[in-house]
């Protein structure tokens, strides 16, 4: 029989609604799970576990002759201002491949992830949306033959400009700025230190602070296990007559 609690502990903007199962459609219970009360597929074997809304946002900031590419939102929200050029993660999707696409689709510049300038977590249910998203912004490196040019629909207008134009001629997005200034003033960011071609993790992709150089990077892979060498057994412990035993003292 599918329960929900009078008073759910809170899981977020999202959850309550939930009645059926997105896989099977069997009656969802909620059960407690991780500190908190989560909906659970009732069907034996499905194993569906509600555990929020979530997605993933990324953000170019491509830099030619210390200009930045910008684009100027033509919908609402935000209609009429501008931002470095970014969307939605598909959830099958290589995050570097999905922020390249955009600054594609939006500005028409094929670039080349160099780096992680930062992050920024939002929690769901404000007016960014409904889902708690991560919004990755990257530093890019552009085709030098490529000069950037939109749809005039989704995105009206699109240019590379100096930080000084963007604050003083622009309505421009504050995260943007941020990630701007970041891009021309700081030094390297995260780079990507291992993409697994491993068929049953897709798209597992780790980023780091660059290692000094000269240092090798320890060995990675989903869900490896470091295993230490066994120690080597003193001569002692080894049977008599194995070489390198050590025997004990023989009778007369």
């Amino acid at each position: 029989m599918t329960t929900t609690p009078a008073t759910p502990i809170a899981l977020g903007p999202t959850g309550t609604h939930l009645r059926y199962c997105p896989k099977c459609a069997a009656p969802l219970e909620w059960l407690p799970n991780g500190g908190r009360d989560r909906p659970h597929c009732t069907a034996e074997g499905c194993g569906y576990i509600f555990f929020g809304d979530f997605s993933i946002g990324v953000g170019g900031v491509v830099i030619r002759d210390n200009k930045a590419l910008l684009v100027q939102r033509g919908w609402n929200p935000g209609k009429g201002s501008w931002q470095i050029p970014g969307g939605y993660v598909e959830v099958d999707e290589d995050v570097t491949e999905g922020v390249e696409r955009e600054c594609f689709e939006e500005a028409g510049v094929r670039a080349t992830v160099v780096d992680v300038l930062g992050f920024r977590h939002a929690i769901g249910g404000g007016v960014g949306g409904p889902s708690t998203n991560i919004y990755v912004v990257f530093r890019l490196q552009p085709d030098p033959g490529d000069e950037p040019h939109c749809d005039g629909d989704e995105i009206s207008d699109v240019g590379y400009f100096t930080l000084e134009e963007i604050d003083q001629k622009l309505r421009a997005q504050s995260l943007s700025r941020w990630a701007i200034q970041r891009a021309l003033h700081c030094g390297q960011g995260l780079v990507q230190a291992h993409k697994s071609t491993d068929i049953s993790r897709p798209g597992w992709a780790l980023f780091g602070l660059p290692l000094p150089e000269g240092m090798e990077q320890v060995s990675v892979a989903p869900g490896r296990v470091n295993v230490p060498p066994a120690p080597a057994s003193p001569p002692e412990s080894l049977p008599p007559g194995t070489p390198g035993s050590v025997e004990g003292p023989k009778s007369s």
